[in-house]
């Protein structure tokens, strides 16, 4: 039957060597060691209709170890903009102003200043000027006064000049009116006829007689205040 089939020899040898070849890949081969697991990609979840991005939940996979050592994903799901915490530690507050929601803007305060009321005299004063126009006569000399009304309101003057040097005798011109008084020698007070009207100026053109020198007066007051001398 062997040598009318030697076909058979040959596939029975076949299958023999086949399974002495499975037995000694399976001896050889080590113990099969457990894959660790690695967690994939973060889940995004879909945020609901009407909330806002800031606080839609966000799904993020942490790895906790078991007692056996093999690596199982844990999935915790935390607000976006909050602060993740650690497995095993316990919950804190989340403080309100580290969300991941928007400062509110505080309302801008403008502070309006109320200007100060003016008085009401408008905050100015009557002054006046002297100031000496001729001088090359040998017995008299020429000058002008300007009196100014810096009042919101009309208001009268009065000027007081007083000469140390040898001046005998004033002569005063003025268009709106201009009374002189002699005090002494060389003492003249002059005032308008009239009030002075707010913001206007009245000029008095002077001529005075002399024995010597002395054009500028020691003294010049206008309503108890000092004028201008030039």
């Amino acid at each position: 039957m062997i040598s009318s089939a030697p076909w058979v020899v040959v596939l029975v040898g076949v299958a023999v060597l086949a399974v002495l070849l499975v037995v000694a890949l399976l001896s050889f081969r080590g113990p099969e060691r457990p894959v660790a697991w690695s967690p994939g990609p973060s889940i995004t979840l879909p945020s609901a209709a009407g909330e806002s991005a800031e606080s839609a939940p966000t799904a993020r996979s942490t790895t906790s170890t078991g007692p056996s050592g093999s690596a199982g994903p844990t999935s915790s799901a935390t607000p976006s903009g909050s602060p993740t915490q650690s497995v095993g530690t316990p919950a804190r507050p989340v403080d309100p102003s580290r969300s991941g929601a928007p400062a509110r803007p505080e309302a801008s305060r403008s502070a309006t200043a109320s200007a100060p009321a003016a008085p009401a005299d408008g905050g100015g004063a009557v002054t006046a000027s002297y100031q000496v126009q001729d001088s090359g006569g040998a017995d008299y000399f020429e000058a002008q006064l300007v009196v100014r009304n810096g009042t919101g309101r009309s208001s009268d003057w009065q000027v007081e000049l007083r000469f140390t040097g040898g001046v005998t005798g004033i002569r005063a011109s003025s268009g709106p009116g201009v009374s002189v008084t002699i005090r002494g020698s060389g003492w003249y007070v002059l005032s308008g006829t009239g009030a002075l009207s707010a913001g206007a100026q009245q000029s008095v053109q002077l001529r005075f007689t002399r024995t010597g020198g002395g054009e500028y007066p020691a003294q010049c007051t206008v309503n108890g205040t000092s004028c201008g001398i030039g």
